[in-house]
């Protein structure tokens, strides 16, 4: 192994609607998750040209620590079929606009349909302008985490499961505020026309 990067990042997850910039610069990657101590994530990735293994640690105000060693693609690619789950495919597109740097994920293969948008951030209260593609932040979700997707089998699991996380927090929660089931299930269909859309558009790798 070698060129360790180590660091803390900030980011911000966004489900993305239609009108996103398809034709932002990308690359394919696969991506994939070793067994590890709990809230730490070992993240195996292959890309045509670069390999890396990622740790990551749980997220604390917006911020998580991580370190990332590059390898050799060959050796990503045989370490992502020791992943209890089958890696996750998708082409990551790269949009700037100012100072910002938005990396979109267009899901490929058996979640087709999925498109994420993440950005760093130099702190948590940064503020920022969304683009008008943006839609509902996911930043918290962990039914939209990498390292949950993988455990899926399409898009309509991962909507699954973040419905039946908010369904069941609604129900810890006692306030006046606190979401109903119908309120939840409108955002569910919202959500899964949106992915819909995103899936009869899709175009080729």
């Amino acid at each position: 192994m070698h060129n360790m990067i180590l660091g803390t990042e900030t980011e911000r997850k966004f489900l993305v609607r239609d009108g996103w910039p398809r034709d932002a610069p990308g690359h394919y990657i696969r991506q994939g998750y070793l067994p590890s101590a709990p809230g730490i994530t070992l993240r195996v990735r292959w890309t045509e040209k670069l390999g890396t293994i990622t740790v990551k640690t749980p997220v604390f105000a917006g911020t998580r620590w991580e370190a990332e060693c590059s390898i050799p693609p060959d050796t990503a690619a045989q370490l992502l079929t020791t992943c209890p789950n089958r890696p996750v495919e998708k082409v990551r597109h790269v949009w700037i606009v100012g100072d910002l740097s938005w990396e979109i994920d267009e899901f490929k293969g058996r979640h087709t349909g999925l498109v994420v948008a993440e950005v760093e951030l130099l702190h948590p209260w940064q503020d920022i302008v969304l683009p008008t593609w943006v839609g509902e932040e996911v930043t918290h979700v962990r039914a939209f985490h990498n390292s949950v997707i993988t455990k899926t089998e399409s898009f309509h699991d991962v909507l699954a499961l973040w419905r039946q996380a908010l369904i069941k927090e609604n129900k810890h929660i006692k306030c006046r505020n606190a979401l109903d089931v119908q309120s939840i299930d409108e955002r569910y269909q919202r959500m899964l026309g949106m992915l819909e859309s995103h899936s009869h558009n899709n175009g080729p790798l």
